[in-house]
């Protein structure tokens, strides 16, 4: 949203799945044997900047986070022109955040601030490698830039159009912003890439879920086997349409035809295990679990589904063994934290069956707080589109309430208190969405506006300088920032950068 005048297209609502996770480096992983030749060659050529980012993969490879960051940031001192290093320096200091998050150490946001700034960088020097898209729509969604983390996968799956993990991530971008259709859309283009992709099916299976309409789904699948009678991937979506329909018995007919089309196929093996569940065929649900497990031992849902088994035919030991190990895949699962309750409570271990059972409450309520706080604003941005900010303002006060780390509720704030005449507020809101954001140019933009209608002419240069340096290519930021370097007798600089803004016809009036 441009000076409070128009709201970004698509409102933003948090929902979680599972993201491939991008490549933390260029290079192949070496063994320690090589981190002591990488030290050797950078003794024999300390002004190699080759040298140097060999040594830091190294480094970065044996744990030595710190080294590597040393060694690449040297890479980049005597090659600042630098793709690999600059991509790989951004990645380690994500890794590094992430450490930090898990020990609840400072430094997350910090680190996560500089690595956009490092893989922009390296982006703007190879667009053509997909893995810096990917990696930059990861860390779009994990700042809550969700417009930017589908434009960055977007970028992927063009420099990449083969890869089912682009398309993947994409889906997911599209969930995040609970753009049902067009994640639908991305997850069936991952799965008909890699019929194996299990988390890309399982993530389809959560969007058709979510878009509603069981009976379209199951018109769409049946349209595709038809269309195409010997694909067992093809007879594996119509088996899982027909469980979201009710109908386990049709369900396990279509996923039997499909493993005989393909034996290996565990994501049939995981729906023909749940149909057979449905139908109170307990052992040969078991079975299937077991294979689609056997097939790919890490997806925490096939686990749980076999813990679930398990526990209905009593036994108990096996089932917590399954869940300890579904909980290790996939911590933040609220119904594997509760199963392992009941695993738990059933073998007598009351005090330590509460704590699963408190851990799982708390990430229900978590997911549903940001899903309410998501709605929330969704119909505030309407609000805003219909001219009335105080409603949009009582809404996204609610929405902050829900979820206080929201950072589309807090933008949203700002540009609707700025509407409504109380600057105070809309600077405070401002300075709560650049704390959670603080990478992103619109809302360094917008809390310029606020500033200098407070009169506060120095700050809102500072927010404006920010939004161009972060994309110079915002021509309403660059007039922004030349109008208040004139006014206050930078003419030089002023000058230049209206110039640049009104090539862009994005500067009107003196």
């Amino acid at each position: 949203m441009r000076n409070c005048c128009f709201v970004r297209r698509g409102a933003r609502a948090l929902m979680l799945l599972p993201l491939a996770a991008p490549a933390l480096w260029v290079e192949a992983a070496l063994p320690l044997t090589d981190l002591e030749r990488s030290r050797a060659a950078v003794r024999l050529q300390p002004g190699s900047a080759e040298a140097h980012e060999t040594l830091a993969s190294a480094l970065g490879e044996a744990g030595d986070l710190k080294g590597a960051i040393r060694e690449f940031e040297e890479a980049l001192r005597l090659k600042p022109e630098f793709p690999e290093a600059c991509y790989n320096l951004g990645l380690t200091l994500i890794r590094r955040a992430k450490l930090a998050k898990s020990q609840g150490a400072p430094g997350y946001y910090p680190d996560l601030d500089r690595a956009l700034s490092l893989l922009r960088r390296a982006q703007s020097m190879r667009a053509d490698l997909p893995k810096i898209h990917n990696s930059l729509g990861w860390l779009y969604q994990e700042i809550g830039d969700f417009d930017a983390a589908v434009a960055a996968f977007q970028q992927a799956v063009r420099a990449e159009p083969r890869s089912a993990a682009a398309y993947n991530n994409l889906g997911s971008a599209f969930m995040m912003g609970r753009n049902f259709a067009d994640a639908v859309r991305a997850y069936q283009k991952a799965v008909e890439l890699d019929p194996y992709f299990v988390t890309a099916h399982l993530n389809l299976a959560s969007a058709i879920q979510q878009r509603g309409d069981p009976q379209a789904a199951l018109r769409e699948r049946r349209q595709l086997a038809a269309a195409a009678p010997e694909s067992a991937i093809a007879r594996t979506l119509l088996g899982h349409a027909w469980l979201f329909n009710d109908a386990p018995e049709k369900a396990a007919a279509e996923l039997r035809a499909a493993l005989a089309l393909k034996p290996n196929l565990a994501i049939a093996h995981f729906y023909l295990g749940q149909a057979l569940r449905q139908m109170r065929e307990t052992g040969a649900a078991r079975q299937s679990f077991a294979a689609a497990i056997r097939l790919n031992p890490e997806t925490a849902d096939f686990h749980a589904q076999l813990a679930t088994v398990l526990l209905e035919q009593n036994l108990v030991a096996e089932a917590l063994s399954a869940l300890r190990r579904a909980a290790a895949l996939d911590a933040a699962n609220a119904s594997v934290q509760y199963l392992l309750g009941m695993a738990l409570k059933k073998s007598g271990r009351s005090q330590e069956a509460q704590a699963h059972f408190e851990k799982a409450a708390a990430l229900k309520k978590a997911k549903l707080e940001r899903e309410q706080a998501g709605l929330l604003t969704m119909n505030a941005i309407a609000d805003l589109r219909a001219g009335k900010p105080a409603e949009a303002a009582a809404k996204l006060r609610s929405a902050v309430r829900q979820s206080s780390d929201f950072p589309e509720a807090h933008y949203y704030l700002g540009i609707a208190l700025a509407q409504s005449g109380d600057s105070e507020g809309a600077m405070q809101a401002f300075e709560n969405a650049v704390a959670r954001r603080p990478q992103s140019a619109e809302v360094h933009y917008n809390y310029g506006i606020a500033l200098w209608q407070m009169g506060k002419a120095e700050q809102a240069v500072r927010e404006f300088r920010l939004a161009v340096e972060f994309n110079p290519q915002d021509g309403l930021a660059q007039c922004a920032l030349a109008k208040a370097l004139l006014r206050r007798g930078d003419r030089a600089e002023g000058e230049r950068l209206l110039e640049g803004a009104r090539r862009r016809t994005a500067c009107t009036g003196p």
